[in-house]
């Protein structure tokens, strides 16, 4: 499978800008299936399923990699041809054009991250499990509301440390490559989405929990967690202090 695959035509950008078709080329990125076992796994009908594998290998994103004869059927298995779609600047006065389509590719971003969260394994998820089994983890939303400039100065230090872990990626295999160091097959997935917008959402007049809880810890200055627990009753806290 190659890495990469150039969207060069407006065609192949609609073809991809549906949430079941990314589906499907997220799990043919993974292995190949037929299109009765990617029926089964979605739980859609073979029909449905066998028109979008139609849709996407007229426009190139999947082709068929093998076929196999049962009980006088010959089936086809379907891969993706590549896991990372890149869009061609032929399309960049389309783009500029049609707003619509620059929000389809990062809904498409996060498409595809719904079928990888789902597909992880349990284990990528105990974050109250003891801190030094923890796998690294991160899910958060915010509005930041800043000057547009100051924006752009942190997307650009983003940027720098999206090619830090690139960076990091490139030492790791080489060490793998040498014997240093062990393939556990372990992964880190991430994927960002951000972008201006003029509506705020994230307003109340009153920020504070109900009386009776508290934040859990959190590990960002400007960012609570997502968890409270129940405060302890004075009573409570008294006797604990006494014992």
């Amino acid at each position: 499978m190659k890495r990469f695959l150039v969207i060069e035509t407006l065609d192949q950008l609609k073809v991809v800008s549906d949430a079941l078709r990314m589906e499907i080329i997220t799990l043919l990125v993974k292995e190949a299936y037929t299109g009765k076992q990617l029926a089964t796994l979605l739980s859609l009908s073979a029909s449905k399923v066998h028109y979008h594998l139609k849709e996407l290998e007229s426009q190139g994103f999947v082709q068929v990699v093998r076929t196999e004869e049962k009980n006088g059927i010959v089936q086809k298995f379907y891969r993706a041809v590549a896991y990372d779609l890149k869009v061609s600047e032929e399309l960049l006065p389309s783009l500029s054009e049609n707003s619509m389509l620059l929000q389809e590719a990062m809904v498409n971003h996060l498409r595809s991250s719904l079928t990888r969260l789902y597909n992880a394994p349990d284990e990528s998820f105990m974050q109250f499990a003891d801190k030094s089994k923890r796998a690294p983890a991160i899910a958060f939303n915010a509005e930041i509301k800043a000057p547009r400039h100051e924006i752009q100065q942190w997307l650009d230090k983003y940027h720098a440390l999206i090619d830090e872990l690139g960076d990091m990626e490139a030492r790791h295999l080489q060490r793998i490559a040498a014997g240093e160091a062990e393939d556990t097959e372990e992964n880190f997935y991430i994927v960002t989405v951000g972008f201006m917008t003029d509506e705020r959402i994230y307003v109340s007049e009153d920020e504070s929990l109900p009386d009776n809880y508290e934040h859990l810890p959190s590990d960002y200055k400007h960012i609570s967690s997502k968890f409270v627990v129940k405060k302890k009753q004075e009573a409570q806290q008294d006797d604990d202090d006494s014992n």
